[in-house]
């Protein structure tokens, strides 16, 4: 059985140094361009929350509540076919990391992985990103720490 890779991110080791978005922006894009990442870093008042890219989630709420056959699971990766989109944006409702988003051109776009080898990883100077075999990946929602400090800076007033 060939193993099935995914991202493993821990936000607790995330500097913010923005090297895997703009990785992400020159691979996809050709420029280095945050626009064009499929990776975003969000910080709340210095310290990193969340890092926003498909988790590649089993069961994946996008694939589920696309009625085009879009988006399936292909080897463990959540893949989108664009031939089959009709840019509804369900996928953006129901995403919980803000993974799918709309383009320039209007069609829907999401992480693929750089077909296997992503540029995020190879940049990251903290291992805060790591490409592993799905089963290795702990958990792939938000982290607890992450949860928490969120919810501490809405309490005073954070956002």
């Amino acid at each position: 059985m060939v193993a099935k890779y995914i991202l493993d991110i821990d936000i607790e080791k995330c500097n913010a140094c923005m090297r895997c978005v703009f990785a992400c922006s020159l691979a996809r894009s050709g420029v280095i361009d945050e626009r064009q990442a499929m990776i975003k870093i969000i910080v709340e008042k210095g310290i990193v929350i969340d890092i926003a890219v498909c988790r590649h989630c089993d069961p994946a709420p996008c694939v589920n509540v696309c009625e085009f056959d879009a988006l399936r699971v292909e080897d463990g990766r959540v893949v989108l076919d664009q031939s089959r989109c009709t840019t509804c944006k369900a996928c953006i409702s129901v995403c919980p990391f803000g993974a799918i988003r709309e383009s320039y051109g209007g069609e829907l776009v999401k992480c693929d992985l750089c077909g296997g080898d992503p540029a995020c990883v190879r940049v990251c100077p903290t291992g805060a990103i790591k490409y592993v075999p799905a089963h290795m990946v702990k958990t792939r929602r938000i982290s607890s720490v992450a949860k928490t400090i969120h919810e501490y800076l809405e309490k005073i007033g954070g956002r």
